[in-house]
């Protein structure tokens, strides 16, 4: 007898401004102590694109326009499977106040070493031609 890991839908956001990239450094699992965008589970009954907005707004306290669908991937952990859905966000507002799930949030024009993903494909999209 074989065991189906549950299956879960999840969106990320990728919100550049000035040439660099938010990302909020993880304070729980998985991924504790890494850099990553803000992103989570769709819960039922919401779109995509709702679900990036709240989790955006319980991350980071800001209130997001949320763009185009610019990447997707999909991502096996011990206990689940994610098809994880990447979006562009267009516009934010507010000021970033983070909550328990994550210890501190950066501007990086770079990918920093300790990072789940390499963000760097998505600031090269904004950088100013030379």
């Amino acid at each position: 007898m074989s065991l189906v890991k549950p299956f879960f839908v999840c969106v990320d956001g990728v919100l550049v401004r000035e040439g660099q990239v938010l990302l909020i450094k993880r304070s729980m699992e998985p991924f504790k102590g890494y850099w990553h965008v803000v992103g989570g589970q769709v819960e039922e009954n919401e779109t995509l694109k709702e679900a990036l907005k709240r989790e955006f707004k319980e991350e980071t306290n800001l209130d997001v326009e949320v763009g185009e669908i610019i990447n997707g991937r999909i991502e096996k952990t011990f206990d689940r499977t994610k098809l994880i859905v990447v979006f562009e966000v267009v516009n934010a507002r507010g000021e970033v106040k983070l909550n328990g799930e994550s210890e501190e949030y950066g501007w990086f024009s770079k990918t920093p070493v300790n990072s789940i993903y390499n963000y760097d494909k998505y600031l090269q999209k904004h950088k100013a031609p030379i």
